[in-house]
C-alpha cells in the first residue's frame, strides 16, 4: 500500500494525461577535487538523491563541479543539477555549528542527510511546479518539496526541519537561507502528521504559537496543489 503522501503526488502527476515517468535517472559527474570528491562520495553514501516519487516526463539528476555553489533546475533540459561545492558548503557549514553546539557525531551527521534531502527535494518541488505548468517559484517548489520528503524519507522529516533551521540564517546557501522560509517549510513538514513529528516544535524550528495551526497549513497546501494540476 503506497504512502498516503506519495499516492497523493502520484496522482497529481498523473493527471496531465499519460502514466507518470520512473524516478529520475541520476548521474555523477566526475570530481576536480579532494572536497568534491567528499561531496561525491556523501551524495551517493546518504542517498539524498534518490527519490521514489514518478515526475510527469523523464527528468536528470546531474551531480558536478560547478563554477558556484548552488542547486537548479533546467526546465528547458529536464535536468536538476547538484553542485558539489555546494553540498560541500552544506556540509561544513552544519558540522561547524554542531561542532559550537558540541553536538555528537551521530546527530551532526544526521543532520547532514537532513540538509541534503531538503537541498534535492526544494528542485523536485521546482520541477513538478513547471512540469505540471504552474507559476514557478520558491514557495511553490518548497510546498511540493514538503510533501515529497514526507512521502519518501519520513524518517528524515525531524533531522530536515532542524537542519534548515541551522541554515536558514547562513546567508548564501543555496534555497535553504532565510528564517520565514524555515518555519514555514517546518509548519508543513511537522502538519503532515504532529504526532510522529512533535520533535519538530519541541526543537522550536515552527513558532509555538504557530504550531496549532500547522496541520491546517498543511492540508490547505495539498488541497491547493491537487486543484491547480486538476484544472
Amino acid at each position: 500500500m503506497p504512502h498516503p503522501v506519495l499516492a497523493l503526488v502520484l496522482s497529481m502527476t498523473s493527471t496531465l494525461g499519460a502514466a507518470p515517468s520512473p524516478e529520475p535517472s541520476v548521474r555523477y559527474e566526475p570530481p576536480a577535487s579532494p572536497r568534491a570528491e567528499q561531496a561525491e562520495r556523501l551524495l551517493k553514501d546518504t542517498g539524498a538523491l534518490e527519490t521514489d516519487v514518478r515526475l510527469p516526463e523523464p527528468v536528470k539528476v546531474v551531480a558536478r563541479d560547478c563554477e558556484a555553489p548552488k542547486a537548479t533546475w533546467d526546465h528547458g533540459k529536464r535536468e536538476i543539477t547538484i553542485c558539489y561545492s555546494l553540498v560541500d558548503q552544506v556540509q561544513r557549514t552544519i558540522k561547524g555549528i554542531s561542532q559550537t553546539e558540541e553536538t555528537g557525531e551521530k546527530a551532526a551527521e544526521a543532520r547532514v542527510r537532513g540538509a541534503l534531502s531538503v537541498l534535492f527535494h526544494h528542485q523536485l518541488g521546482h520541477a513538478l511546479t513547471t512540469l505540471n505548468g504552474m507559476t514557478d517559484g520558491e514557495a511553490q517548489a518548497d510546498e511540493f518539496a514538503a510533501l515529497t520528503l514526507v512521502a519518501d524519507t519520513p524518517k528524515r522529516v525531524v533531522a530536515a526541519a532542524e537542519a534548515r533551521h541551522l541554515l536558514a540564517g547562513h546567508a548564501g546557501i543555496d534555497h535553504l537561507s532565510g528564517m520565514e522560509q524555515s518555519a514555514t517549510f517546518a509548519c508543513l513538514l511537522y502538519g503532515s502528521d504532529p504526532g510522529a513529528y512533535s520533535k519538530i516544535v519541541k526543537g522550536g524550528w515552527v513558532p509555538p504559537e504557530r504550531a496549532p495551526s500547522c496541520a491546517g497549513e498543511h492540508d490547505r497546501v495539498r488541497s491547493a496543489i491537487g486543484d491547480k494540476v486538476r484544472t
